[in-house]
């Protein structure tokens, strides 16, 4: 199926607008906001809470290094084999076709539970299931020989020369389900090891559970990988905090060159993805199997895990579509808004209005992209709205720049609700915010992209949110991008300084990561 770009026009009446009016009444919404908040927060006792401090680059950081250091220590204590029977692809076996409204879950099973005379499969018990784990127990590794074998580095080979993060994204997210599937099943019998998918598939079945991702951290890029620095790659992960029906799993990306000894793999990417398990008939939530938590590294790890739980509910609170911005945010729209009222250019770069960023694109979802539990995989999500030229989140940057941009990193992303099979995805893409290039690491000239997705179900017509993205792409060479964006509504301004945040964010983690290695 081809998917269409379509750019979308400025809504009914803004064309003719005067740039200065919507500038002003930008400016007077954000700050009868602004006002609002402060007597907000003298009258409302309970507004302190919305001023809770979020952790720093350098506490974030911080986080980050003390996992990278620890998986290694969780590495070795791994007993049995890295490579689980579990498939790292997550997708259900051949079925028919599923209905949006009622998927058969019955028939994602392996195929031969129901042929003629096979008799139904026997259930786990509890106790089999819910036997505590280390949590080197989960631990799954794989390799991508990127540098080694020529014939895989093409597949993963975009127009530009550079690599389809969308495809090492989605690997993560496999990677992640994998991990989280080997704590919640036994594993199983060596007779199955010849044939791993349809063991898995009998597993689960008997397990009478699926998981799916609630929410991936954010994920930053710490090394390059382009056609100068192809490497090895090898991916793992494991398990290092579970609720009671929620987990969280820990997922990591190493690069080594072919010229670098063996074994010497470098940190490429880290990050954390929030599973849940749920009850294969009933769905509703499934209890999970607990941590053994005894050695100083576990404790560390458990220890991270738990405040990361509280930061995540931080976070949603601060974010600007809870709390209004800053003061010194609101002048700072308002300097812009002065400044591009009365010109095209501002600092040298042509001025451009948000909306006129933005394109779309539409995407029926087929029985092929289903996961165990017959809804869309969630890394086929993150690899739609990145993974091509041809696809959204990397066009977006690239017609914006008038060039190929880079990936840099992605922020948190929530699974709000499942994409139904059959259902019509639609993704919209946009610019929020650019940055000038500057001396030192990190220096390239960089553009956030917000992208966000919708479901629309044929048969009723209802359109509902399902993800947003946050995504920070780089020009390369440190060039400029030559290209400034600026809000014309209130939110529009609120993605404007969300995207800020989360550019210096990024921008100061990196740069710290890089003093600490050097």
């Amino acid at each position: 199926m081809s998917t269409s770009i379509l750019r979308t026009s400025l809504r009914a009446g803004q064309a003719s607008t005067p740039r200065i009016c919507r500038c002003r009444a930008t400016f007077n919404a954000l700050n009868g906001a602004n006002r609002a908040r402060f007597n907000s927060s003298v009258s409302s006792p309970g507004s302190a809470q919305l001023t809770t401090p979020l952790p720093t680059p350098s506490q974030q950081l911080y986080t980050l290094n003390e996992i990278d250091k620890l998986t290694a220590s969780i590495a070795e204590s791994a007993f049995g084999p890295v490579h689980h029977p579990s498939p790292l692809v997550m997708r259900a076996l051949p079925a028919p076709w599923l209905s949006s409204h009622s998927p058969d879950l019955a028939s994602q099973t392996d195929s031969s539970a129901h042929d003629a005379g096979t008799k139904t499969l026997e259930p786990i018990s509890e106790e089999v299931l819910l036997r505590p784990k280390h949590m080197s127990e989960s631990f799954t590794s794989f390799d991508l020989p990127l540098a080694s074998d020529a014939k895989l580095y093409e597949r993963y080979v975009n127009t530009s020369g550079g690599f389809r993060m969308g495809k090492l994204l989605e690997h993560l997210d496999s990677l992640a389900g994998a991990v989280a599937y080997r704590h919640c099943l036994p594993t199983p019998r060596a007779s199955y090891q010849t044939d791993s998918s349809i063991a898995f598939h009998e597993m689960s079945s008997r397990a009478g559970l699926y998981l799916a991702t609630a929410s991936a951290d954010r994920l930053d890029m710490f090394g390059r990988l382009n056609r100068e620095n192809v490497r090895d790659l090898k991916f793992s992960g494991f398990v290092t905090w579970t609720g009671r029906s929620s987990l969280e799993v820990v997922v990591k990306m190493e690069g080594r060159r072919l010229e670098e000894a063996p074994g010497q793999y470098k940190t490429l990417m880290l990050g954390r993805f929030a599973m849940v398990c749920r009850d294969s008939k009933t769905h509703k939530a499934r209890q999970v199997p607990k941590l053994l938590v005894e050695s100083e590294e576990e404790k560390v790890l458990w220890a991270i895990g738990e405040e990361h739980q509280k930061r995540r509910k931080t976070s949603a609170m601060n974010a600007l579509d809870k709390v209004p911005p800053s003061s010194e945010e609101a002048e700072e729209l308002h300097k812009l808004m002065l400044q591009v009222s009365t010109k095209e250019k501002v600092d040298g770069e042509e001025v451009v209005h948000m909306q006129d960023t933005e394109i779309q694109t539409v995407q029926l979802m087929f029985p092929q992209d289903r996961n165990l539990h017959g809804k869309v995989f969630g890394g086929i999500l993150m690899r739609l709205v990145l993974i091509t030229p041809s696809e959204l989140c990397f066009t977006n940057a690239a017609l914006f720049a008038q060039a190929p941009m880079r990936f840099l990193s992605l922020d948190q992303i929530t699974f709000r609700l499942p994409v139904p099979i059959g259902a019509v995805l639609r993704l919209s893409s946009k610019v929020v915010r650019t940055t000038h290039p500057h001396e030192g690491p990190d220096g390239e000239a960089k553009a956030h992209i917000v992208v966000r997705a919708e479901v629309e179900e044929v048969d009723t017509g209802v359109r509902r949110e399902t993800n947003t993205f946050f995504f920070t792409m780089a020009k390369e060479n440190s060039e400029p991008i030559g290209r400034t964006i600026v809000p014309s509504t209130y939110a529009e301004a609120m993605h404007y300084l969300e995207g800020k945040r989360r550019l210096e964010m990024g921008e100061e983690m990196r740069r710290l990561y890089k003093v600490g290695k050097s």
